[in-house]
This record gives C-alpha cells, structure tokens and sequence, in this order.
C-alpha cells in the first residue's frame, strides 16, 4: 500500500527539531494555539526568523495554522504530534525488543557458564608404580604424602596456622571414615569411604570442615599402563554448596593440582628402585 502522501515525514520531523528555536515553539505551543508575536516574544531573534521557523515546522508537518480574523493562530498538529509519538514508540519497543533478546541470550550464556563452573574437576596422572601399590599409597599411606602443613583443618586454623594434625586416620574398607586428630585430641572426619576396591577403584564422601549434608565426591580410579599406573580423580557434586559450589570448586581444581599432581606424583617416583 502507497503511503499517505499528506502524512508527516519522520525525515523532515526531525530535520525541524534539530533546530533549539525552533523546539522552543514546539514546547510554547504545548500551552495552547498562540500568534507570531507572542511566539517571537519569548526568543532571541527577530520576527522574521521566526517565521521561517513557523514555515519549517509546518511544512513538517508539526503545526497547522488556523486564521482568526487578522490574526494567525499556530497550534501542533495532532497528525505530526502523533506520527512522531509513533516513531518514538516503535524505537522504544525495538529497544525493549533488543533488550529482551540480549537479556535472554545473557542468561543463557551465564547459566551455561554457571554449568560449565560446576562440571566435576577432573585430574589424571601417571605414575611408576603397579595399580596395587598406588591405590595403597593413596589410601592407607595417605598420611606420608597429604601436605598437612598447608591442607588440613589442623592447619588452616586461626590460632594455629601451619600446624600439622596429630594423626590422620583411616578405616580402609567401604563404611569406613577417614578422619583427623587434631592437637586438641579431637577427631574429625574428611568423609566416608564408598568404595574400596584395592588396585582398582577408591571413593569417598567429601566434607572437610563442613557438614556431611554439603558433602561433595571423590572417586579416584587406577588403570594399569605399562609397567604403571595411569590414574583419575574425579571430584564431583558441587551443585549441593548452593552458591559457594563455583568458587569451592574453583578452589579444589587448583588444589588438586598440588595435593595430587605434585605431592602425590612425587610420593609415587619415590618408590621407584634408584638404579
């Protein structure tokens, strides 16, 4: 369908606005249909200069002129007032439109992100040793490798920083718990084994410093490779912390890497026969 050809052109509407004279018209004549001089009255140019304006607005279709006896009375037109509050309308819901569509495509992002920051840790080594020594190491050894210096509740204390448990037990069987004494004499518990499969499969309930109902997974499995071992520890369920779950897994990703990848490795090279 061919446009209206005496409908105002958004073009030419805001062309007209772009000028502050005339604007100040535009907002005199919210008041009500006024004359020339009173309209020229409230600005800084000559009478003439605001006729032209008066001509621009008009021919934007913005104003209509209405004759009164000797007078010529200017009022906003309702087609050009309503064309640009349409124009303004449509911006405004393509904006909210946008706005919608990237606030979806945000959450979207963000939720995946969110996901993606509480998929399990997952760390894999290999070591010079049989499945059968190295799932002893990691279990009943555990108290010669584990760094709890740095990584135990003894030693993250505030009124005892760097201090080492007095022991660090373990009930190797599934039921099982391993716990730590402290210097106190009290005992408490890192978790509780799973599952105990000697040369195969290790897991436990995770909850160091924490209540067993924020209790998170480790299930560490050892594969023969060669003359080694190829292992894999999973660290999984962080979703139970709420939202401490990201940062306590972000936590654990790089913790691993020196609890398991460096202490843990180098236990294992030690057991290797010097030649």
């Amino acid at each position: 369908m061919n446009p209206d050809p005496t409908s105002p052109c958004k073009d030419a509407i805001f062309a007209a606005l772009a000028d502050g004279n005339r604007r100040k018209i535009i907002d005199d004549l919210r008041a009500g249909p006024q004359p020339v001089g009173t309209l020229a009255a409230s600005l800084p140019i000559s009478r003439p200069a605001v006729s032209q304006h008066l001509k621009v607005l008009s021919d934007a279709g913005l104003l209509e002129c209405q004759q009164i006896g000797t007078r010529r009375l200017y009022r906003l037109s309702n087609a050009g007032v309503r064309a640009l509050k349409d124009y303004i309308d449509t911006l405004w819901d393509d904006a909210l439109s946008a706005f919608s569509a990237y606030a979806t495509q945000h959450a979207a992002k963000m939720s995946k992100e969110a996901a993606m920051s509480l998929d399990p840790v997952v760390k894999t080594l290999s070591v010079p040793v049989t499945p059968q020594e190295a799932f002893t190491l990691f279990t009943v050894k555990m108290a010669d490798w584990w760094p709890l210096d740095s990584h135990s509740l003894t030693a993250n204390e505030d009124t005892a920083p760097g201090k080492v448990p007095d022991a660090l037990h373990i009930d190797p069987r599934k039921g099982g718990l391993i716990e730590e004494t402290k210097p106190d004499g009290t005992r408490h518990p890192w978790g509780t084994i799973t599952a105990w499969e000697p040369g195969d499969r290790f897991a436990m309930t995770w909850h160091v410093g924490r209540p067993e109902a924020e209790a998170t997974f480790l299930d560490v499995r050892f594969e023969a490779q060669g003359t080694g071992t190829r292992i894999t520890l999973i660290h999984d369920g962080w979703a139970v912390l709420g939202d401490q779950g990201p940062a306590m897994r972000g936590g654990y990703f790089t913790g691993w890497d020196l609890v398991f990848g460096q202490c843990f490795a180098q236990a294992c090279g030690a057991m290797t026969p010097a030649e």
